[in-house]
């Protein structure tokens, strides 16, 4: 069994309780004792015991879309140790379109503008995501293309798990979710499903930016560390943007991936 495989097998089992233990650390930092680690786990566990219902007059798609979001999620953990953009953003594309469309199908007016807000971070995301891994792609072992890069996409990876300050995961105030508002009609194992998908997207993600920042094999699982540590205390210290204030960030990850790529080409490699 290759390292890839374990490697995959690992993000399956554990990235629940990567979530959980990113939830746990944002609330003691923020002066609460927060729930324990392993919450999510129950969570989908209750999840799982309980009747799911649909908005009646729905289509088949907002039944199918839990299920497709769990196969878009497990796709993306198995894409990230090739190092193919077009690949991993057009299955995080497949995703959003999924989710988005049905959104607007349970005619739902949160979810609908849940889902405008959406398909408009992720036009302006998917730029700044591919250039940066192609930036890391074709680094190779040079360092400081390899660590705009992955500054790139952290500032990326901000949106697409809902972090702040771009989204807040603990907020069920309609007015401002994004991500929590494409799921406000779900319940029961149609919402653990959907739960679990993000958690598995979420650590995906942590493992691809763990894997573009430069470094050997172990190098990564301290990146990952870090990266598992940080973005709580990132979380403690800011506070949510307005939506217009958001747009910013990416133009200054769309930047730091221009810039890499630009170091690259001009030889630019101080260490």
């Amino acid at each position: 069994m290759t390292a890839d495989v374990l490697a995959i097998i690992a993000m399956l089992a554990f990235a629940p309780l990567v979530q959980g233990t990113m939830r746990s650390l944002r609330a003691r930092l923020q002066g609460r004792p927060g729930p324990s680690p392993v919450q999510p786990y129950r969570d989908l566990r209750k999840l799982l015991r309980k009747e799911s219902l649909v908005p009646e007059g729905s289509s088949v798609l907002v039944l199918a879309a839990p299920g497709v979001m769990l196969g878009v999620s497990v796709t993306l953990a198995a894409l990230i140790f090739r190092f193919d953009p077009i690949a991993i953003a057009l299955t995080l594309a497949l995703g959003r379109f999924v989710m988005l469309v049905a959104a607007l199908d349970t005619r739902s007016s949160f979810e609908g503008m849940a889902a405008s807000r959406e398909a408009t971070f992720a036009a302006l995301t998917e730029a700044p995501l591919i250039l940066a891994i192609a930036a890391a792609a074709i680094a190779g072992d040079h360092q400081l293309p390899r660590v705009l890069a992955g500054a790139a996409l952290l500032l990326v990876l901000l949106s697409e798990t809902a972090r702040i300050p771009v989204d807040n995961q603990e907020t069920h105030y309609e007015l401002t979710m994004i991500h929590e508002g494409l799921v406000l009609e779900y319940g029961g194992w149609q919402l653990a499903l959907l739960n679990y998908a993000s958690y598995l997207r979420q650590s995906a993600l942590l493992v691809l930016a763990s894997l573009v920042f430069p470094g050997n094999v172990i190098v990564p699982m301290v990146w990952f560390a870090l990266f598992f540590i940080g973005i709580p205390i990132v979380e403690a210290s800011f506070s949510k943007l307005r939506l217009f204030e958001v747009p910013p960030i990416f133009a200054a990850a769309c930047i730091l991936a221009l810039c890499s790529i630009g170091v690259y080409i001009a030889g630019i490699h101080p260490w």
